[in-house]
């Protein structure tokens, strides 16, 4: 095999070896490794990876780290590989290292509403086991029937109800991490309070595997909401979604769970690709979803009821419908969580995952769909782009931007990247959100970063990973 990059060795046979007497599995040249570990989840990025290793426990995960750390051989951390940003991929020919098959839940303490979970528990899964003690994960996205709890901690994913929920930042209790060098970091705590040094576990949060591989997790979880209902509105425009926001905050309170919304074309293409009928007649130029959670049924009822009777007498609504059933609810759910892959249907979608301040939101659609028109790229006939369009959760200020072409990379890339980036840091805003810095952004990251905050960055991983086998070539690593 060709090394990964100058800096690490190719895997020999005697590794091949080593590894299959760990006890983890081996996928070796197998067409398995391309057709589902080689590729990401829209199909943007293609790996090179010739070997696949599925260990089981922990100790299986340091005897395979020491040794290839001792070896200077690259190692790609991937749980269900449902991002979006390449983070999961071996774009040369690392060791892919699959968790799929550490899927223990250690522990659930349903006193203190803490489990203990390994990285390769799929999030509905383990979701559905806490629920039977009356509590839920307090994490939720659209790719929770596929991704992992050891991903999105490492992602630090936001999701659909971080508006009542908050960050894993916040949720997650506890880590057991293997470092590149082999050694087990046992911070797998369950304390809700501990003031004893350094939150050392924050550092993998959101490290993309770039600093050690995310083995078992300790979240704080949520109860089971004895009361739910969903909203949809239909709206004319942007700043009456901002409006109807704050009415919600004031007059739905504590019980918000999630506010979504989404543009005309969106919407259009749920419909047309996912064959999912609208939640509403329509059409209408953006579109609101409000979900609520609560304790007491009447009590949460009225509320929204008063709410949507507050936001029409203001004119801020064309449309209102509820959906308490839960069957309806979760049809209403699912059309907001096949948004993505119903874009990446209608063809390439170059797909840009910001943190914005609300109020600018519109204003990058606007000015994406101007500047690529003044490239000759959009609007015009035989235009590489077919569209542009926004959707996000208002109140954690994660907007997700489209520009579907016809392919990826070329002259729509090279017009959007880096002017997008630039945009979006003149305007106080991230460069990742929620998705992470995967295999191409970290260059970005001096828009939303200071120069001294990327360096304290690298002086963590160079700390960690001497070798720079951890997922290299990504993240940190790109970053100037």
């Amino acid at each position: 095999m060709a090394s990964s990059d100058s800096n690490n060795n190719a895997v020999t046979q005697q590794d091949i070896e080593f590894f299959v007497s760990t006890g983890a599995e081996v996928i070796h040249g197998d067409d398995q490794l391309d057709a589902k570990y080689n590729k990401d989840y829209f199909g943007k990025y293609t790996g090179a990876s010739h070997l696949a290793l599925f260990p089981k426990t922990t100790q299986q995960v340091s005897k395979i780290l020491a040794h290839c750390n001792q070896r200077h051989i690259a190692v790609v951390t991937q749980g269900g590989n449902s991002g979006t940003a390449g983070g999961a991929i071996a774009q040369h020919n690392e060791v892919i290292l699959n968790l799929r098959n550490m899927n223990t839940i250690r522990d659930l303490d349903v006193i203190s509403g803490v489990v203990v979970a390994e990285s390769g528990c799929v999030l509905a899964e383990l979701d559905a086991y806490v629920r039977e003690s009356g509590y839920i994960v307090p994490v939720d996205l659209g790719a929770k029937k596929k991704c992992m709890i050891g991903g999105n901690v490492s992602t630090n994913a936001g999701g659909l109800r971080y508006l009542r929920y908050g960050t894993l930042h916040g949720n997650v209790l506890g880590l057991e991490v293997v470092l590149a060098d082999g050694r087990i970091l046992d911070a797998l705590f369950s304390l809700k309070k501990d003031a004893s040094g350094y939150d050392v576990k924050q550092l993998f949060i959101g490290a993309e595997g770039t600093l050690g591989v995310v083995t078992a997790v300790s979240i704080a979880l949520a109860p089971k909401p004895r009361s739910s209902q969903i909203a949809v509105l239909g709206v004319s425009d942007f700043n009456k979604i901002q409006r109807a926001f704050v009415a919600a905050r004031q007059g739905l309170g504590e019980i918000v769970s999630a506010f979504e919304f989404w543009e005309r074309r969106c919407n259009e293409l749920v419909v047309q690709y996912e064959n999912n009928p609208s939640p509403l007649e329509g059409p209408h130029e953006f579109y609101v979803m409000i979900e609520t959670r609560g304790s007491v049924e009447r009590h949460d009822v009225e509320k929204m009821d008063a709410y949507l009777a507050a936001l029409d007498a203001e004119g801020l609504v064309e449309e209102a419908r509820v959906f308490r059933g839960t069957d309806e609810m979760e049809r209403t759910w699912l059309f907001r969580s096949q948004m993505a892959e119903a874009h990446a249907k209608s063809g390439c979608m170059h797909v840009y995952d910001f943190s914005l301040p609300s109020r600018h939101q519109h204003e990058l659609l606007v000015a994406v769909k101007q500047h690529l028109k003044d490239a000759g790229l959009y609007g015009v006939a035989n235009a590489p782009v077919r569209d542009v369009t926004i959707f996000g959760h208002i109140g954690d200020d994660n907007i997700h931007l489209q520009v579907v072409a016809d392919e990826f990379g070329g002259e729509v890339e090279a017009a959007m990247e880096p002017w997008v980036y630039e945009w979006v840091g003149s305007h106080s805003g991230s460069v990742a959100a929620e998705h992470g810095l995967g295999m191409h952004k970290g260059m970005f990251l001096k828009y939303s970063k200071s120069p001294v905050v990327i360096g304290v960055m690298k002086s963590i991983k160079q700390m960690l990973d001497k070798n720079g086998i951890m997922n290299p070539g990504k993240h940190i690593d790109r970053a100037c």
